[in-house]
């Protein structure tokens, strides 16, 4: 190969490369792993939206106190929500980590809180929506306690939480409702 051809091939290589990584929202990824295609329009950005409905009761917090900042990790292995809840004192924060589960095909998660609660569950899709059936809460002041939410996206730059948790009469409560919207990455 001639050193001309070779700076020709060179250049079409990272022409290629530049052009895919423009068409890219900053932070995700320029083509997601497959499962994580429905959530990645969240990635490089931060969503602010309500405080959840009882926490909310309990402090009188103004209502647009949560934010979630997501970014890929571990080259778009995982996709990592930071969880904050301003206007608390002290803040709480928390960290949930999506991945692939190859084996299943299934996108799983695991969310940390500060407070020493944890919770697993998937997430599957109707549609656009995204939906979070299987949540378990552990820990906490409330023992174990089970949700079910569902996002579903409302143009680019905003999707609409539905998250209901489960009464101890198996009766179910909505905890949790309104918009987020894209806010840039913190």
């Amino acid at each position: 190969m001639t050193p001309r051809l070779l700076l020709s091939v060179c250049a079409a290589v990272l022409f290629t490369l530049a052009a895919a990584q423009a068409q890219t929202t900053p932070g995700q990824a320029p083509n997601p792993p497959e499962g994580f295609k429905p959530i990645a329009f969240m990635a490089g950005s931060c969503w602010e939206g309500p405080l959840p409905d009882f926490v909310a009761a309990s402090t009188g917090v103004g209502p647009r106190s949560v934010t979630h900042c997501v970014r890929w990790r571990l080259e778009n292995q995982v996709l990592t929500d930071t969880l904050v809840m301003d206007g608390l004192s002290p803040p709480v924060r928390g960290e949930t980590n999506y991945y692939w589960d190859a084996e299943t095909k299934t996108l799983r998660y695991i969310f940390w809180s500060i407070a020493g609660s944890y919770s697993t569950g998937t997430m599957r899709t109707d549609g656009p929506t995204m939906i979070f059936d299987d949540e378990r809460l552990i820990g906490g002041s409330r023992g174990t306690v089970q949700f079910t939410t569902t996002w579903t996206p409302s143009g680019p730059d905003a999707f609409v939480q539905n998250r209901q948790r489960r009464n101890a009469d198996g009766t179910w409560t909505t905890s949790a409702t309104g918009t987020f919207t894209r806010k840039p990455m913190r």
